[in-house]
């Protein structure tokens, strides 16, 4: 694949992401949508994230493994004690440095 092509698909790709994302918000804006809609999609991002994260804690290869030998299961339970102590920034730190060290020794 050559460079100018890479970079035409690149722009290409990001044009459509923009011109679908912005077409949602411009209707989103003109429609009237009642209370319990707005309070509801409120809730996506809250329940998207989670399905997100644990498809990449659980993902080994093709299938999902919740198991201790799996390290990211382990820095995902660190990151949860942690969490019930301290602030973001550290659960960040206790995440990345317990993956490396388990990736690392097991």
């Amino acid at each position: 694949m050559s460079n100018s092509y890479f970079i035409a698909l690149t722009l290409g790709m990001a044009a459509v992401t923009f011109l679908i994302r912005f077409s949602f918000i411009g209707i989103a804006g003109k429609l009237d949508m009642s209370e319990r809609v707005k309070k509801t999609l409120r809730f996506v991002p809250v329940a998207v994230l989670p399905a997100i994260i644990t498809v990449q804690i659980l993902g080994v290869n093709s299938h999902m493994e919740f198991d201790l030998h799996n390290p990211k299961v382990i820095a995902a339970i660190i990151c949860t004690l942690i969490s019930f102590r301290f602030g973001l920034v550290w659960v960040v730190i206790s995440g990345v440095g317990s993956l490396v060290l388990l990736n690392t020794f097991m």
